[in-house]
């Protein structure tokens, strides 16, 4: 009974310094810049906190995804990521204000856009490592230069089989022809190494 008393008081304890941190999410400043979508854009927050996405203006979204792919979502090119998704969220002109609440289980830096301004850089991140080269800038120049539509790292992705695109696919038949190749070569080698053999055993059999 006492373990379970203790168990309470620390989930108490928890539950009440457990912070909840709010990001607006609505229209950008300007329409050719989607940097503000997400008011603000980084936030930093401890295991237990509360990320609340507010859904105030617009058509937007809240999706994780990963640094390499900003505006992918996480588990399209990470499948041990079961990362948010809020979908579109319409707001019918502020009078229909929705949220997303997401509680942070991790240290590590969660990387996130909006579906609708990833390609002009509508894009956060949680707990960006200040000491890290992935920033908050690159990040937004990763979604702008992708333009919304691939990755950064799709080759390598492929290869290492993190990835469940039709690119995978392709990698996987590539790979496919070079051993074959292999095989016939190793075939061949046998071939001959048996064609050299029976004259030999013929000859040892006649004398």
């Amino acid at each position: 009974m006492r373990v379970f008393a203790l168990a309470a008081a620390l989930s108490a304890v928890v539950a009440a310094s457990a912070k909840q941190i709010v990001i607006t999410v609505g229209d950008p400043d300007s329409p050719d810049n989607g940097t503000t979508v997400f008011k603000p854009a980084e936030v930093k927050a401890n295991i237990g906190d509360v990320v609340l996405f507010n859904f105030t203006q617009g058509n937007h979204s809240a999706i994780q995804s990963t640094f390499a792919s900003p505006c992918i979502p996480a588990h399209d090119t990470n499948i041990t990521i079961n990362g948010f998704n809020s979908g579109l969220r319409p707001t019918n002109n502020g009078t229909a204000i929705t949220n997303l609440p997401v509680t942070i289980s991790t240290n590590d830096t969660i990387w996130f856009y909006d579906a609708t301004t990833c390609a002009i850089g509508g894009v956060g991140g949680i707990n960006i490592n200040d000491s890290s080269t992935a920033t908050l800038a690159g990040f937004q120049r990763n979604a702008i230069r992708l333009n919304g539509t691939a990755t950064s790292t799709s080759s390598s992705s492929s290869a290492t089989g993190t990835s469940a695109s039709g690119t995978g696919s392709g990698a996987s038949s590539t790979k496919t022809p070079t051993g074959g190749n292999k095989t016939s070569s190793a075939e061949q080698v046998v071939v001959r190494a048996v064609s050299a053999v029976i004259p030999l055993a013929l000859g040892a059999l006649l004398f």
